[in-house]
């Protein structure tokens, strides 16, 4: 078993976000993982930083603890193609220590480009689309592709790494457990369910498996209970999560004069 540290973007800046990361490899952590959102998940949460930039920033000042996201939406927000680049590119800047860890999205982050919200069936699609553009550009070259909801004309990502990042993808049914069998090279889920790895296992899934697991530290159980409810989604304040319904923060900062 490997032990990580999990970066909460949403809760601290960008630059405490780089410190943490610096200081999880001190303290032995075997990687770290940081969310790429563009919303924080609850109003107590102030920030959400751009998760690439500090990758890159990471990358540079640590030399074994390896990175993740945990994780990316490589379509709506995002064109696969851009996250084939900034992906490979990570991985040059980590010498080899990235994971690429994908998703199919939450309405929080992606509604913001105004592309609407697919039902999940046709998220499912496009993230298999975006899968495979991502490693048709792995395989180095001018490529091309035509899917029924994404499109690449003539690309090529001129920077690839000797070692390509592994993918994993993220389960929170057991739908996108097959997905992440048939698709990735491991399995993400952010809650003790066994029947997501079996069924992962059962799809021919033999790659590494992420589990997060939400934890606080205080002086009181009072207080770690609420520090945990204002860091994690997950965590058991769980009625002010929004995962998919809510647009905008309860509490919105006043617009600068």
């Amino acid at each position: 078993m490997r032990i990580g540290y999990k970066l909460i973007a949403e809760a601290y800046g960008p630059t405490e976000m780089v410190r943490q990361c610096v200081l999880a490899e001190q303290a032995g952590f075997d990687f770290v993982e940081i969310s790429d959102h563009f919303h924080p998940w609850v109003s107590e949460q102030q920030h959400s930083g751009f998760a690439w930039s500090m990758l890159a920033a990471m990358a540079a000042r640590t030399e074994r603890i390896e990175l993740a996201t945990g994780v990316t939406c490589p379509f709506i927000r995002y064109h696969p193609a851009v996250i084939a680049q900034a992906a490979a590119t990570t991985q040059i800047l980590a010498e080899g220590r990235f994971t690429l860890g994908v998703g199919s999205g939450e309405r929080l982050n992606e509604h913001v480009v105004g592309q609407g919200w697919p039902p999940v069936h046709v998220r499912h699609r496009m993230f298999r689309e975006s899968l495979d553009i991502i490693k048709l550009l792995w395989q180095g070259g001018y490529q091309s592709y035509e899917g029924r909801h994404l499109t690449l004309e003539d690309a090529r990502v001129f920077d690839l790494p000797e070692e390509l990042p592994k993918i994993v993808v993220a389960a929170g049914g057991r739908r996108a457990a097959t997905l992440a069998a048939e698709l990735g090279d491991g399995l993400f889920v952010t809650e003790p369910r066994a029947d997501l790895v079996e069924t992962y296992r059962d799809g021919g899934g033999d790659g590494p498996r992420y589990a997060e697991v939400p934890l606080a530290y205080a002086s009181t159980v009072e207080e770690a209970a609420e520090s945990a409810g204002s860091c994690s989604a997950s965590a058991s304040r769980g009625g002010r999560c929004r995962p998919s319904c809510r647009t905008r923060s309860t509490s919105t900062p006043p617009r600068p004069s």
